[in-house]
């Protein structure tokens, strides 16, 4: 009976270890979702692999506003672009002046071309601060519905495994032996 109590207090830890870091992990991605905006930063996701090894796919960027005139050849940056004005992260390869204006050429890292067009240094959202590889994931999870159901439904059962451990059976036992039943299951029917 001890070791098979050990156990389950081993599996307890297990568990509570494990809804502690659901919590933090979903602090954390909230943190990056909704506050570091409220700094001025902003946070993207990287969802493909055009800059890897530097910036993974599944990444958090987080970027900085900038001015166009403090832009520099090597900057990653978060930009607006093409028809659709897309957001994507590349690394500025060139900056030249057209009509009085700054225009960028950006290439990712795992691309052998740079992007088909040139891009004004107004668009530019931000130059990276920070790249937090796989937390993307975390940050697209927490932005749709069902991935904020999945998280709560997943706290909701680790919290239901921990209290279902935390019962004690020789507290079942005292009860047995002051009702004179063995479990609540063979108790008549207080109706009949």
């Amino acid at each position: 009976m001890h070791r098979q109590r050990r156990g389950v207090t081993w599996l307890r830890r297990v568990i509570d270890l494990a809804l502690v870091a659901v919590v933090a992990t979903t602090l954390f991605g909230i943190a990056l979702g909704r506050v570091v905006p409220l700094s001025g930063a902003a946070t993207f996701v990287v969802a493909g692999g055009s800059m890897e090894p530097a910036i993974p796919l599944g990444a958090a960027v987080i970027v900085n506003p900038v001015a166009p005139g403090d832009l520099a050849v090597g900057d990653v940056v978060s930009l607006r672009s093409g028809p659709q004005r897309a957001v994507f992260t590349h690394r500025i390869i060139r900056i030249a002046e057209r009509d009085g204006q700054r225009w960028l050429e950006t290439k990712g890292d795992a691309n052998d071309a740079p992007d088909p067009s040139i891009t004004p240094a107004s668009s530019v959202l931000g130059r990276e601060a920070l790249t937090i590889p796989l937390a993307g994931f975390l940050v697209a999870l927490l932005s749709i519905p069902s991935g904020i159901l999945f998280v709560i439904a997943l706290g909701i059962v680790l919290l239901m495994s921990s209290w279902m451990l935390d019962r004690d059976p020789a507290d079942q036992d005292d009860h047995a032996a002051e009702t004179g039943w063995a479990d609540d299951r063979s108790a008549p029917d207080p109706a009949t």
